[in-house]
Order: structure tokens, then sequence, then C-alpha cells
């Protein structure tokens, strides 16, 4: 057990209150944290100068009152023969500060938001623990009951409550609360390790706003394989006179067919764009000269006029 000691007071002192029933449990909390680590101090060690250092951060118009008539309680207990070490001196005046300035819907509000429900927002378990145990407190519900228990389950995700419920089936509230720290903690441990495996973390963005091919100068010549192709089968000034004989073959395609097993076209009803016969195409029509015997006496090519 620490020794007593009467040095200089540590930490940070509670905030003066003054009557505001808001702020009521802020300042029992700041004034629990500021007696703990001064535990071992002789002002906080004896009951009676305990509750009278209480007494001088409890001022204003609202609170003067109150604290006269309990410094007046105090006086009249030691002239009666309660010694100052008597802890039911402080006991005595914390339950009366209590009841006077509890602020009395913060019970009804606790309650209304937990019978509303309390979500898990995103990934923080412990934000949500803090947040729910608070209201199960100001709302004076007991932790192990089962109805305190479901409020808690009921405001996790539906995943995270699974796996709880399929791996640790936990019955008690401090059971429940454990297992969904450990089972959120290997979530986000294991969501941490595939970011690293798949390069890092990544930036979100929307889908489809990436273009899908590069751009290309509109004025530099286009010398793909299929485009060149393409402008070569639908050009209409190609010299005739630098064509294969029987013409340009395309490769692939329906004209193909046949050559390499598949479906041989019919052109018993096809009808040539040149000469407008049946039974051949124009690429193979008589009438153009890449098709007449080579000892032709025609020398220069001539289009030969539509008909019809």
């Amino acid at each position: 057990m620490p020794q007593a000691h009467q040095g200089k007071l540590v930490g940070e002192p509670p905030t003066i209150y003054d009557g505001d029933r808001k702020k009521t449990t802020l300042f029992i909390n700041e004034w629990e944290l500021y007696w703990a680590v001064n535990s071992d101090n002789t002002l906080m060690i004896n009951p009676y100068r305990r509750a009278m250092f209480f007494l001088t951060y409890i001022k204003g118009s609202r609170v003067n009152e109150w604290v006269m008539a309990v410094n007046r309680w105090l006086a009249r207990q030691l002239q009666g023969g309660i010694t100052t070490n008597d802890e039911r001196l402080w006991n005595e005046v914390a339950s009366s500060f209590t009841r006077c300035f509890t602020d009395n819907l913060a019970k009804e509000n606790a309650q209304a938001i937990l019978r509303a429900g309390v979500k898990m927002k995103g990934e923080d378990i412990d934000a949500y623990i803090i947040k729910i145990e608070e209201l199960i407190r100001l709302a004076e519900y007991r932790f192990d009951v089962p109805q305190t228990i479901e409020t808690f389950t009921d405001g996790l995700p539906t995943g995270l409550y699974q796996k709880i419920l399929k791996l640790d089936r936990p019955h008690s509230y401090e059971q429940w609360k454990q297992a969904a720290i450990n089972r959120q903690q290997d979530y986000i441990h294991m969501k941490a390790r595939l970011k690293a495996h798949r390069g890092g973390i990544t930036t979100s963005r929307p889908r489809g706003w990436m273009p899908q091919r590069m751009l290309t100068d509109p004025n530099a010549m286009d010398t793909s394989a299929g485009r060149t192709r393409g402008r070569v089968v639908g050009s209409e000034e190609m010299n005739p006179a630098t064509m294969p004989r029987g013409g340009y073959i395309p490769r692939g395609g329906y004209m193909q067919r046949g050559r390499g097993g598949g479906r041989v076209r019919d052109l018993r009803e096809v009808e040539c764009y040149t000469c407008h016969k049946k039974g051949h195409l124009s690429r193979t029509c008589p009438q153009h000269m890449w098709n007449k015997p080579s000892g032709s006496s025609q020398q220069n090519w001539t289009p030969r006029p539509s008909q019809g």
C-alpha cells in the first residue's frame, strides 16, 4: 500500500461545476479521475477533507445554496463527535450531490435510444462498445440480463454476429463483448494482409471512368494490319493492273468458307456487280482485264459503266 504524502496534487483538476445537469456525468468522471491519480495524498485519503475539497469545485448561483447546506451539515457532524476519518461523511456528500444534480431525463433518453437500437458504424468495435455501455449505465440496466445482451448483439453487423455465434457461442455480456473485439481484430488483420498481397492500398475511383483504348494522332497514318487491309478492300481507286490474277482474296469471312472444310456458297443465284449476270462474283467476272488471258490487246483499264 503506498504511503500517504502531503505533496502537490497532480493531474488535470475537474472543471468547475455550475449546476448544469447535462454536465453532471462529465464532472463526476473528471473528479473521480483526479481523485484516483491523487489517492495517496492525505487530502484525498481523509474523508472530511476530501468532501470539503470536492465542494471547492462546485460554484454558481444554481449550486451555492446546496454547497452552503452541505458545509453546515459537515460541521454539525464533527460537533456531534464524528471523526474526520469516518468514510460516511464523504458517502453522504456524494449521494446528496447525485440526488440533487443528476439529469433526470438522461435515464429516459438513454432507454429510448436503446429501444430504437444502436448500430455499429463502420469497423470501429471500440467506439460501439463505449457508446452502448454508456447508454446501458445511464438507463440503469443490468449488463447480464438477456434484454441487454440482445440489444448489444442487435447492433453488430450480421457477418460479425454470425461468426461469433458459430465459433464462440458466448453466453454472458462480457463473453459477447470480448468475442466481438477478437473477431473484429481478426477481420481487420486479414483485410490488411490482403491489401498488402495485392500491392498495397488502392484508391477507389468511379467505375467506368478509365478510357478503354489509347488516343492516337488524328493526322497520323494508320498502318495497323486490320485497317490497311480494310482500306484495300474498300478502295474504289485501286489500280486493277497491279492486282494479282483473280483479284484480291480477303482473309477469312464468308468468302473463304469451304476452303477450310466449311460451307461452300452456292453461286448460281449470285449476281455479278460488274456485268449483272448470275453465276459468278465480280472479282472473277470475265469482263475484268485481270481475268482475261495474258495475251489480250487491252492495255489500259477503263471502268465499265454500270447497267440498269
